[in-house]
């Protein structure tokens, strides 16, 4: 609570001084369009400008709001992981790739647990006028299929896919929490 009541404090202070640049910029903006500003006798009520804080005071000011700002920041990227969690990445070329990837995009869900992931659904040019659409996870090409034509082969190829990529989120995730467990030990490479 201690954390969210600095944060408003902050925010107040620094809603009051913002407040006290504008009310100090208004004539002058006014002046440099080559109009006067209105006289104080001419405003239906008197504004009382509090007076503008010591540079000391304002410093310690940014200083609390930039320290409570990063502090939620902090319990956010604790609760939620990060900004971006999952990315799916068009590299597409034609109509029938996009339609691919906006489908895929659609039907794909990450499983539970599963934060961060990279897909990439990369289109490739083959015979005459075909073209091959290759889906990649985290830098491993799972699998490459010719790009159909035909509205239910596209909703056939779009769901093996994801589970194709659904399946390697998944052992990827068993495959870390093995490790992080200790039962089991990496893989070596030759």
């Amino acid at each position: 609570m201690s954390s969210r009541r600095a944060t408003w404090a902050a925010v107040g202070r620094l809603s009051v001084l913002l407040g006290l640049g504008w009310l100090l910029a208004c004539p002058a903006h006014a002046q440099n369009r080559g109009q006067q500003a209105l006289p104080r006798q001419a405003t239906a009520a008197p504004v009382s400008t509090p007076a503008p804080l010591a540079p000391a005071k304002l410093e310690e000011a940014l200083r609390l709001f930039l320290k409570a700002d990063s502090v939620a920041n902090q319990q956010n990227l604790q609760q939620g992981g990060s900004e971006s969690q999952g990315l799916v990445l068009d590299q597409a070329v034609s109509k029938l790739g996009h339609d691919f990837y906006d489908q895929f995009y659609s039907t794909f869900e990450a499983p539970m647990g599963v934060a961060d992931y990279n897909i990439i659904i990369i289109e490739r040019p083959s015979r005459a006028n075909s073209s091959l659409v290759a889906v990649s996870v985290n830098d491993s090409e799972l699998l490459e299929l010719p790009l159909p034509t035909r509205a239910d082969q596209m909703e056939e190829v779009v769901a093996a896919a994801v589970e194709a990529a659904r399946g390697f989120l998944l052992e990827a995730l068993s495959n870390s929490r093995q490790l992080e467990s200790g039962h089991r030990a990496p893989p070596e490479r030759f």
